[in-house]
């Protein structure tokens, strides 16, 4: 299978291969790793058995770059990467998500969205139902703007109704994971990181929450025809892609 980092939008083609040394044992082995270590925090460890030229490459530098392999097991029967030297199938692929957090924030790894709706905010749900309106849990956005309008009032509709967004479950069959934090014990913020192989054709998403300062709050992906494309939600709406 072909192999893929994404990073929070950015998809690049291969993954790194770190050193791991096992401290009980003091054997180092080939590895990717995702995740911290730390208190409040979580290192994913990944074996990687590498081909001759890769492996003697990785005693000299301390990492190497690959692009495919497969997924086999340790002897305990974990999951464990054994490079190959070509991809063998476009039906599925794996993925190195290195998906970053918000400032005291998280992120979350989904499908593609299932459902979006929008729910009035608690300060104007008095407003509503004076106009003798039934509360509902769920609006579309076209019954938002038409109650807004009935109120007549200065503020747009977005800002008294909230966007909801439901996804479906993650569609990869995760093979390793691990957790990134912001500050000393990781109480300012915490997200996953994962390694796990896609299937083709099912979107998948990354998505981040905290303060972005204007960066996007998620990005949706695609494997296809060997490739993965990345695009915003706007952007999606835009070109259609996907």
């Amino acid at each position: 299978m072909k192999i893929f980092t994404i990073e929070s939008g950015k998809v690049i083609e291969g993954v790194r291969v770190d050193s791991f040394t096992l401290k009980g044992a003091g054997v180092t082995i080939p590895a990717i790793i995702v995740g911290e270590e730390g208190r409040g925090r979580k290192l994913g460890i990944l074996p990687v058995q590498l081909l001759p030229n890769s492996y003697k490459e990785w005693q000299e530098e301390g990492h190497v770059y690959i692009r495919f392999a497969e997924v086999g097991t340790t002897k305990a029967g974990k999951p464990k990467l054994f490079q190959a030297e070509c991809a063998d199938t476009t039906e599925k692929c794996i993925c190195v998500f290195r998906t970053k957090i918000g400032f005291r924030g998280g992120n979350s790894h989904t499908g593609d969205c299932k459902e979006e709706y929008w729910v009035p905010n608690w300060f104007w749900r008095s407003d509503i139902s004076a106009l003798g309106k039934e509360l509902k849990k769920k609006y579309t956005k076209e019954e938002a703007i038409s109650i807004v309008d009935e109120l007549n009032s200065s503020y747009q509709w977005d800002a008294i109704f909230e966007r909801k967004l439901e996804f479906h479950p993650f569609p990869g069959e995760i093979l390793c994971e691990g957790i990134i934090a912001q500050g000393a014990a990781g109480r300012m913020g915490s997200g996953d990181q994962l390694v796990a192989v896609m299937p083709a054709g099912i979107v998948f998403r990354t998505g981040y929450y905290g303060r972005l300062y204007g960066a996007p709050a998620a990005h949706y992906y695609i494997f296809r025809d060997g490739q993965i494309l990345s695009a915003t939600w706007e952007e999606r709406e835009v070109a259609e892609i996907f």
